[in-house]
């Protein structure tokens, strides 16, 4: 399996883990029993977007990168991320699901916190990936 798309599997299994927590979560009311399950969950939605982010925009075809910066893709999956999680806050606003022991403002510090660390680490690992795929290609074109 090519490295490129061992991202886009990894990206799916997580968002599929993360729908299949969720059904579970709101079930047994796990967001409310377990006050760091919404933590774990924003973490997992921010790996998984990171991913996906990543291999959207870098992998298949989008947006070409012709540099070998490592920065730009990070902080491209980070901010796709960020306006994705600012939006999901600003949606649990508006629908009244703010309920938090901690206090709303400090809830959505902590989901965006947790959200980008996901981001975060998904970008780097994708990046990793992707140059030591290239790593692979020179060798093997260079001898």
């Amino acid at each position: 399996m090519s490295r490129h798309r061992s991202l886009l599997y990894t990206a799916l299994i997580l968002t599929a883990t993360l729908g299949i927590l969720h059904v579970f979560a709101m079930k047994y009311s796990l967001y409310w029993v377990y006050w760091w399950f919404d933590w774990v969950m924003h973490f997992l939605a921010g790996t998984a977007g990171g991913f996906s982010a990543y291999w959207i925009l870098f992998v298949s075809g989008l947006w070409r990168r012709n540099s070998d910066k490592i920065l730009l893709p990070i902080l491209s999956v980070v901010f796709c991320l960020l306006v994705v999680g600012v939006a999901w806050e600003i949606m649990e606003y508006t629908h009244g699901i703010t309920e938090s022991q901690e206090g709303y403002a400090l809830d959505t510090i902590h989901d965006l916190v947790m959200d980008t660390l996901g981001a975060l680490i998904a970008a780097t690992i994708s990046v990793k990936t992707t140059f030591k795929k290239k790593e692979e290609n020179a060798t093997i074109f260079n001898g």
